[in-house]
């Protein structure tokens, strides 16, 4: 409600029905725009301070903020990839990715999300939603890739895979290499484009954390002679490249 977030229990009225009474609530916030929950973790994205991350003690009947993001982002939509990696959309047709500190030695480190992704993705996201848009094949052998759909205001519907550190590691090599084999339009590089960029980083900071989908799956189209020197250059067979994008293409 505003800027207060608050909880409320489902409990036996006074007629011996089940009414909604507070349990407690959690101030401090400009306007909570977004709530996702997983168990006791409440990820909350504001107007414009970004996400912060707070939890819930039963036993204490009280909601705490543990961590949040000490940048300003005008947030359109947040979600939790996992326990501690959080999703977030902003006005400037960015996506970035939180994590949780919990490694940390400080409860000043432990108190702040590290931002560890950032991507420009040229639309406005208004909504995320975990799931897929395809059938999942039922092959015990290989690791379901966890996905989630966003879709946008002008109508856009697009996919956000988390991939294994091997697969990612490979396919950033991969897009570097393609960066270099296809040439953007209008002579506008590939980096630039993908650079986020805000009213607070106006010059742009290079996409990190994240892989540019369309781009990878571009290899399939280009030339024999232009695909085996891609995959030259990171050290995989045309064959296996190929085999390992058709199987990322199938995620949506």
């Amino acid at each position: 409600v505003n800027s207060k977030v608050e909880l409320f229990k489902l409990a036996e009225g006074d007629s011996g029905g089940k009414e909604l009474t507070t349990e407690c609530a959690h101030r401090g916030h400009i306007l909570v725009l977004y709530l996702e929950s997983r168990g006791d973790f409440i990820l909350l994205g504001d107007l414009m301070r970004s996400m912060s991350l707070l939890t819930y003690k039963p036993v204490d009947g009280q909601v705490e903020e543990i961590a949040h993001d000490f940048n300003a982002n005008w947030m359109t939509a947040v979600d939790i990839l996992d326990d501690d990696t959080f999703i977030g959309a902003e006005n400037h047709y960015n996506l970035f990715t939180l994590r949780k500190n919990t490694d940390a030695t400080t409860d000043e480190e432990r108190a702040r999300l590290e931002v560890v992704g950032e991507y420009h993705l040229g639309d406005l996201v208004n909504r995320f939603r975990h799931g897929s848009l395809v059938m999942r094949s039922g092959d015990a052998d290989t690791p379901a890739i966890p996905t989630l759909i966003f879709g946008t205001v002008n109508g856009s519907i697009g996919v956000v895979a988390s991939l294994p550190k091997e697969e990612f590691d490979l396919m950033l090599k991969v897009q570097k290499e393609l960066n270099q084999v296809i040439k953007g339009v209008g002579g506008l590089r590939h980096e630039d484009w993908r650079s986020f960029q805000s009213e607070r980083v106006t010059a742009g900071r290079p996409s990190k954390g994240f892989l540019d989908g369309d781009l990878i799956e571009s290899f399939l189209d280009l030339r024999p002679a232009k695909m085996e020197q891609v995959a030259n250059a990171v050290g995989v067979s045309v064959e296996e490249l190929s085999k390992r994008i058709e199987e990322l293409q199938r995620l949506h």
